[in-house]
């Protein structure tokens, strides 16, 4: 018997009991219990070696005090006021660590956010008047161009855990591909332009520049290619996102070539060596069990060496290490947000012709493809350190 429409049982989809983990390290907040014993992120494992290093460093000085050295311990008073300077290096430390923790995440988002907005502009301002096949090879070249300057970036962002430069990504393909092939400084052809001889990671920066670049050509080739061109106030609008994709993009070049200043670094961490593996001989002046003293030195070294060791832990915060951001796995969430997009506007065919772009190409593949661009890659490097003439 069919039931009425206002009883019926809702229809339900199946949906993921969790949310996904790409976002960061799951945990509640309010359990404690949880908290305290959860090692997924934890720093435990690495801190627990200090800790363990200065109990028996207090068991090795109570035995030496004991049996041979009768005045091993230290004075408190010089120790007391260097443990104000501590406290001060590290909780800046960590705040500065946090800053730029935070400054990192928030360029990730402009990138992520900027790249969904240009996308869906894209589609809503050059859909009217515009379903002929010239258009859409428009906006599937806009929306690919946009997606490949997201990877791109995400690439870089990633380059220093993994070595995997943009140019060599199996997304990258096409006129795009030649293209930064040709406008590199590896290429024999402009190596004569460049100041000084650059890294590999220094050359990976530029790719993201360059494929911007091309984006914005497209872009401004509407009046060309569309049967009813964009208003100069919405061609400015999706320039505008460009615009502001790069200022994210710029933001985590800045972070990535500006670490935290060495001196502060080097300060912070030999006061704090200095005053955590010399609490045992403060405490060797106290009369209170052995006991009490490595338990007083195994909580005083996990809070110092601790923080720590979270200031080093959040001070890189991509790469493969449980608390990094997963920015792939979000880079890979708004391309498929793009997918559904081009899918609304220019229907199944381009959103598959956008993923089918954007594929991950077999090794065989993109050996094939790297032949030339190899033996050019071997002849820029014996040109190194010339000044060839343009």
């Amino acid at each position: 018997m069919t039931m009425p429409a206002s009883t019926r049982a809702p229809r339900s989809y199946p949906r993921a009991k969790t949310p996904s983990q790409s976002h960061g390290i799951l945990y509640d907040s309010s359990d404690h219990f949880s908290v305290l014993t959860q090692l997924n992120g934890s720093l435990w494992p690495r801190i627990i070696v200090y800790c363990f290093a200065n109990v028996s460093l207090m068991v090795i000085g109570r035995y030496l005090q004991e049996e041979y050295y009768k005045d091993l311990e230290i004075s408190d008073e010089g120790h007391n006021f260097i443990a104000v300077v501590v406290a001060f290096l590290l909780v800046s430390r960590v705040n500065l660590v946090l800053s730029r923790f935070d400054e990192a995440r928030q360029h990730l988002g402009v990138m992520y956010r900027e790249t969904r907005e240009l996308i869906s502009s894209m589609a809503v301002l050059s859909a009217k008047g515009n379903d002929d096949e010239a258009s859409k090879k428009w906006r599937l070249e806009i929306a690919y161009r946009a997606l490949i300057l997201l990877r791109t970036s995400m690439a870089v962002v990633d380059y220093p855990s993994d070595n995997i430069a943009p140019w060599n990504l199996p997304e990258l393909s096409g006129e795009e591909l030649q293209n930064i092939r040709n406008n590199s400084y590896l290429n024999p052809d402009v190596r004569c332009l460049a100041h000084q001889q650059r890294t590999e990671f220094e050359e990976s920066m530029r790719v993201p520049t360059w494929i911007g670049y091309l984006l914005k050509k497209s872009i401004c080739s509407h009046s060309q290619r569309l049967q009813v061109p964009l208003t100069a106030m919405h061609e400015t609008a999706l320039l505008a996102s460009v615009d502001g994709f790069m200022g994210g993009y710029y933001g985590i070049r800045k972070f990535l070539t500006t670490p935290v200043p060495f001196p502060l670094i080097q300060m912070a961490r030999t006061f704090l060596f200095a005053y955590v593996f010399t609490v045992p001989f403060v405490l060797l002046g106290d009369e209170s069990p052995l006991l009490a003293h490595c338990c007083q030195v195994f909580i005083l070294t996990y809070g110092f060496v601790g923080l720590e060791l979270v200031a080093i832990e959040l001070d890189d915060p991509f790469g493969e290490d449980a608390n990094d951001f997963n920015n792939l796995a979000m880079a890979y969430t708004t391309m498929e947000d793009t997918y559904l997009t081009m899918r609304d506007v220019d229907g199944p065919e381009a959103s598959r012709k956008l993923r089918e772009r954007l594929r991950e190409v077999s090794p065989n593949e993109r050996e094939e493809e790297n032949l030339i661009w190899n033996s050019e890659v071997t002849e820029a490097t014996e040109l190194l350190g010339r000044a060839d003439s343009c």
